[in-house]
């Protein structure tokens, strides 16, 4: 391994608290990497007694396949690796201790969203509490979506420093109201994930005795914007040995507004138990030197006293070189020039050659949601420069879903809806016109249009069908008109090229939740106008105003064709040739003196930094953070202006900003520029024998709208039954696996709870004679000798990596049988298969078995189907080699996934009746 002498000493410090300094560009996944690798085959570690932590899923994955293509040629099973984010590795915890959580199997996790949805359609209970009033004093202009926005906000800081509120002031009665309704209905917000795994075991030590004997040693990235609930967790972990190993850059911070706080990295080998080694790494393999510099003079321009670890950042041989590559590109107060200067910067480069595409050009803001940034971002589109900007709140203001808006309005509109009612004063009420007027100026132009939406409309305004369906249902009927064919149909790869129909993907998901909120199933002539005022009053009006992210590539993050538009934030982990920073008018962040005072009651550890240089520290980390994304070319931009109270650039650039050439000062020498490529991140996908092989045999079209943009499916009675037997069947034998007596009454009880649960969550109701022809399976199941077998493992995660991808599956159960290992897979449905889904059936259980024979050590004989309806069994031996044909085509498959090859459409007249494109494509199928 070729490593430096730092990167070397930190790769090879096993035993005992390490903490890595990681300047910028230091080659830090790099030393992971090589740690473990060292772990593994220097010091005989076992990869299960490993756990490493990464900020990103991005950064997980990357990490397992760099790991993964370290050992390609070498007979190491590296299954058992604990690779994930903290938030992913704590839900693992809930889920292997489920039985000690306050949740039940099946738990919703709220997503920002969906968090805020929560508390809003809650927020009559949270009024009810005494002090609400006082609480919002001064804040009436708030509305309901805004009051449950700033609740939360306290809610989640709560929950990341891990407090427990036992006061009865209104903010701890009500966080404390807030968990109990989250619990009662088996959900879990982003921010308690980590604070329930830390309940979990610090609350049963029997169980963190188990995980610390299972992971022995911990390493945790960008540690810097760690919370403090998981740094208790990741003491609590590391146990007595204190085998943790944390990376970061303290100049990088950039995450207190979540939570983050500094003092885990700066006071980390103080709060270990035992002697802390620290490393630095000070090469930046990233950079110019002229880049490294400034960035060195920027950070520097800041006295930080004891608030930052000192580093002297240098670069290595081949880049020590004065040449300028720092420059700034700017106009004076004129918005119109500066974008044009920028328009002819990028353009030149790209017609001089010097550079290939676009997307070697990123530009970096503290936000990009502004209307300047939007304004900036048309006028380079408007001169043909791709931009690639996901997170500027545009969604709403696309072609396609303002015409998808118009057409639900037009199709569900009612003289009496609260839309059409003034009174109500909606302050959407003008988009909603804008997409109206999108699509009755397209009824006039296309006649062939206005026959299918007048078609359409006609079946809802006077409903006398009772299998209309929900509101998903409509919306597949609405993109299946042929204005939409054009998107669906589209055969180009690329984000940009299928941007509309990722937005199609998303909309569907925005369908899809107002269905479940409002727990729609059908729409009826009785529930029509109240269904359509939640859809349009609420749901639509506050994720417009919430403002709703477009699809962003974990594995794309620069697409051809664009220069990127990133936040600062966005752009962390990230590093592009040519990096243009704006947002120069930027001064540091005040805090409210209100919100100061809260913080300063609740949150103890905030008096680590003295408040009053807190605003300053996080303002140099954030801008550190993007001047030191940039490789090859470093550019600051603004409009100057020095008149009034507002000059850009602001004071705390004034002094770098000065010192910097512009861009044709001809200190920049072009002729001896050197653009690299953007990088492309290297990351395995996974893929199931369920979910994707047998998904794209039966259908490669659907399965492209599915799985590759995000299209949801709708849920069935089918479906829904099955998932709650086999949730009750998992509880069960679970019981069995920790040796806890079946008590058949309690059963019962958790049947009829989980499926209360599933209920509310889906808006799914089965028929009683269903419902309790389910719990009598159930029932005969714990009656059965089935259950007196050797129980090993419940729901078995197992995944393989195998060439350029990684395959995964999820065994139901696990027996023992003369010291050899069986696999169950329980099926709900009828034993009555034709020869498909046998051969089907026997295929997933040999792949299973192949699975399982490279993650334990003693031999796979086979599996079995239990057929849940008749306890039916169908035996399938397995012996080494049965499953290479089906590895063949998983090959085979996952190459056509890989190269977009999805043209094919099924044939198979029953699976496209119950297909929900089937208005798109059935008739291009049955021909």
């Amino acid at each position: 391994m070729n490593l430096n002498i730092s990167q070397k000493e930190a790769v090879e410090t096993i035993e005992g608290p390490l903490l890595i300094i990681a300047g910028p560009g230091s080659g830090k996944t790099r030393t992971l990497v090589e740690r473990m690798v060292y772990m593994i085959k220097e010091k005989n570690i076992k990869p299960e007694e490993i756990m490493v932590s990464t900020f990103t899923e991005r950064a997980a994955r990357e990490l397992s396949t760099r790991i993964v293509n370290r050992f390609k040629n070498e007979n190491f099973h590296l299954e058992g690796l604990y690779i994930g984010t903290l938030h992913s590795i704590c839900l693992k915890i809930i889920d292997e201790n489920i039985f000690y959580s306050k949740l039940k199997k099946g738990y919703k996790v709220l997503d920002n969203i969906d968090q805020k949805f929560f508390i809003f359609s809650k927020l009559r209970k949270f009024k009810e509490i005494k002090g609400f009033k006082e609480f919002f004093k001064d804040k009436e202009y708030l509305n309901n979506w805004k009051i449950g926005e700033v609740l939360l906000k306290w809610f989640n800081k709560f929950s990341e420093e891990g407090i427990e509120l036992k006061g009865e002031k209104f903010l701890e009665k009500s966080y404390n109201l807030y968990k109990e309704i989250l619990f009662n209905e088996n959900c879990l917000d982003f921010s308690m994930i980590q604070n329930e795994a830390y309940r979990i075991l610090k609350e049963n030590p029997s169980k963190n005795m188990e995980f610390q004997n299972k992971i022995k040693y911990i390493m945790i990235d960008e540690y810097q914007d760690t919370n403090t609930i998981q740094e208790k967790l990741i003491f609590l972990i590391g146990g007595k040995k204190q085998n943790i190993c944390v990376v970061g850059d303290d100049d990088q911070g950039i995450y207190r507004f979540r939570g983050a706080t500094i003092r885990n990295i700066l006071q980390f080998p103080g709060r270990v138990n035992q002697n802390c080694k620290v490393v630095k790494l000070e090469v930046n393999y990233r950079s110019e030197k002229d880049i490294v510099n400034f960035c060195k003079e920027w950070i520097d321009s800041l006295y930080w006293d004891e608030y930052r670890h000192s580093k002297e950042l240098v670069v290595p041989n081949e880049k020590n070189s004065n040449r300028t590559r720092v420059v700034k590109l700017s106009v004076e107060e004129s918005e119109n020039k500066w974008q044009e200067r920028i328009a002819n910067f990028l353009i030149f480069m790209k017609n001089s050659k010097k550079i290939e595409d676009y997307n070697q050009v990123a530009f970096l803001f503290r936000s990009v949601k502004n209307r300047k940034i939007v304004s900036l971002a048309h006028y380079l589109e408007y001169r043909g420069i791709g931009v690639y900007s996901p997170r500027s709140n545009l969604f709403f203001s696309r072609d396609e879903i303002m015409q998808i808006v118009g057409i639900f309005l037009y199709i569900l509109l009612r003289k009496d809806s609260k839309v059409n009612n003034t009174e109500y004063k909606l302050d959407i009420q003008d988009y909603y016109k804008k997409c109206l007027n999108i699509v009755e100026k397209k009824m006039k132009t296309d006649l062939f249009f206005k026959k299918e939406l007048e078609d359409l409309r006609n079946d809802y305004q006077d409903i006398k069908s009772n299998n209309l369906g929900n509101i998903l249902n409509l919306y597949y009927r609405i993109i299946s008109m042929n204005v939409f064919r054009y998107i669906l149909e589209n055969e180009k790869n690329g984000i940009l090229e299928n941007r509309a129909l990722y937005n199609l993907g998303i909309f569907s998901k925005i369908v899809q939740k107002a269905d479940n909120i409002s727990n729609t199933t059908n729409l009826t002539e009785e529930n029509i106008i109240k269904i359509g005022d939640y859809f349009f009053t609420m749901h639509l009006k506050y994720l417009k105003q919430n403002g709703i992210d477009e699809y962003e590539d974990i594995k794309d993050f620069a697409p051809k064709g664009a220069v990127s538009f990133l936040t600062i934030h966005q752009s962390k982990g990230l590093e592009f040739p040519i990096v243009i920073v704006g947002s120069l008018e930027s001064t540091p962040e005040v805090e409210r003196e209100d919100e100061r005072d809260l913080e300063r009651e609740y949150l103890p550890y905030n008096d680590f930094e003295p408040e009053y240089r807190i605003k300053d520290f996080d303002f140099w980390r954030l801008y550190y953070t993007a001047f030191s994304r940039a490789k090859n070319l470093l550019i600051l931009t603004c409009v100057e202006t020095s008149k009034g109270k507002k000059q850009v650039p602001s004071l705390p650039f004034k002094r770098v900003y000065e010192l910097i050439p512009d861009i044709l000062s001809g200190d920049l020498n072009f002729s001896e520029l050197d653009i690299e490529k953007t990088n492309t991140i290297d990351i395995k996908e996974s893929y199931s024998f369920t979910g994707d092989l047998l998904k794209y045999k039966e259908c490669p079209y659907r399965y492209r709208l599915n799985k590759i943009f995000d299209f949801q499916r709708g849920k069935t009675m089918e479906n829904f039954y099955g998932t709650l037997i086999h949730e009750n069947l998992e509880n069960i034998n679970k019981n069995i696996l920790n040796k806890i007596d079946l008590d058949i009454e309690k059963v019962k009880d958790d049947y009829f709870y989980s499926y209360e649960i599933m209920r509310k969550k889906d808006g799914i109701s089965l028929k009683k004679e269903i419902l309790d022809y389910g719990l009598e399976q159930i029932i005969k199941y714990c009656n059965s000798d089935f259950i007196k077998k050797d129980f090993i493992s419940v729901e078995k995660e197992l995944f393989v990596f195998r060439g350029k991808y990684t395959i995964e599956g999820k065994l139901d159960l696990i027996i023992e049988e003369d010291e050899k290992l069986k696999i169950i897979d329980f099926k709900t449905g009828t034993d009555s298969i034709d020869d498909e889904k046998l051969e089907n059936y026997i295929s997933q259980i040999k792949l299973y078995c192949y699975l399982l024979s490279l993650n334990s050590e003693k031999k796979v004989i086979g599996g079995e189907i239990y057929f849940i309806k008749n306890q039916k069994l169908i035996q399938i031996p397995y012996e080494n080699g049965d499953e290479e044909n089906i590895l063949l085509d998983f090959d085979i498959i996952t190459e056509k996934i890989e190269k977009g090859d999805f043209l094919e459409k099924s044939t198979n007249k029953e699976k496209c009746l119950k297909c929900e494109f089937k208005k798109h494509c059935f008739g291009i199928n049955m021909i």
